[in-house]
């Protein structure tokens, strides 16, 4: 079986990735575990450091600091980085959003949940049922008159409903 090759989006080489997540040449991973490296060792030198100053010192890209601050890296030297929640702005140490945002978003999500919920169950009460009861099927009733009989054909004297079968 022939493996895919791709183009690696840091320098454009082609190469033939080991797995399915391998995203970068070797030479460009072994680049960035080589700066990844340098950011660990700063912050461990500099325990208070802010993301910008790392950014200025190493060179190293915002988004990569922050993955790493996610992966929790920082945790490992001993050092708790923060960066800011998406929604709200407030600092947190891992995932997307804090806390209390993350609480409103379940919250959102499962009133989002009811109503929808809801309104299939309305949906299904508007449709009629499939077993109809015998008063609807034989007629009669207010809403339901009585079917009409069917015509006989003339000189066979079967019905309409036998007119296929002939």
């Amino acid at each position: 079986m022939a493996a895919k090759i791709k183009n690696c989006p840091s320098c454009g080489r082609i190469f033939v990735p080991m797995n399915a997540t391998q995203k970068l040449c070797p030479d460009c991973m072994d680049k960035l575990r080589e700066k990844e490296h340098e950011v660990v060792e700063y912050v461990r030198d500099h325990p208070k450091v802010k993301i910008g100053e790392i950014i200025e010192a190493t060179g190293a890209s915002e988004n990569m600091i922050k993955r790493m601050i996610r992966e929790g890296r920082f945790i490992q030297t001993g050092v708790q980085m923060t960066y800011p929640c998406e929604k709200c702005g407030a600092p947190i140490t891992q995932g997307k959003l804090c806390p209390k945002c993350s609480a409103a978003l379940k919250k959102d999500l499962a009133g989002a949940a009811e109503k929808i919920q809801a309104a299939r169950e309305a949906k299904l009460a508007e449709r009629p049922s499939a077993y109809r009861s015998e008063r609807t099927t034989q007629g009669g009733g207010k809403n339901n008159p009585a079917p009409a009989k069917p015509k006989k054909y003339a000189g066979d004297g079967l019905s309409n409903r036998y007119r296929g079968l002939r």
